[in-house]
């Protein structure tokens, strides 16, 4: 019996080891996540102060990197007048507490927008 338990209790160990080597890295997630909402929001927000309305949202999705510190986001969505509407976000360092990040907007195929921070909260200072 009590190899019958040893060998249960083995085997739920190594299961739970597999099932944690599986998953992907929580913290990377947890950014792209951030990222992609911080970029529909703010992009909307920026848009809305220049004068472009969008409707129905942003459609954001993550798009692989070649590391783990630097994550990409790519949103699309159309203006209330129609235009198409493209946001490329990437943020490097990623893992770190203060990571760089470039947003670039384009509206039409036209950027309207490149900047380190977007919308209301933004604090770069030379926009």
């Amino acid at each position: 019996m009590k190899r019958l338990l040893l060998a249960v209790s083995a085997l739920l160990v190594l299961l739970a080891l597999l099932v944690v080597a599986g998953c992907t890295d929580p913290v990377r997630k947890v950014s792209e996540s951030s990222l992609r909402n911080a970029t529909a929001r703010g992009a909307t927000e920026e848009m809305r102060g220049l004068g472009y309305e969008i409707k129905k949202g942003m459609r954001c999705r993550t798009l692989s990197a070649d590391t783990m510190s630097v994550v990409r986001v790519q949103c699309v969505g159309r203006t209330t007048r129609d235009e198409p509407v493209r946001v490329d976000a990437v943020a490097s360092d990623a893992g770190s507490a203060h990571p760089r990040q470039e947003f670039v907007i384009r509206v039409g195929g036209r950027e309207v927008v490149r900047t380190p921070c977007l919308g209301q909260g933004c604090q770069d200072r030379d926009r």
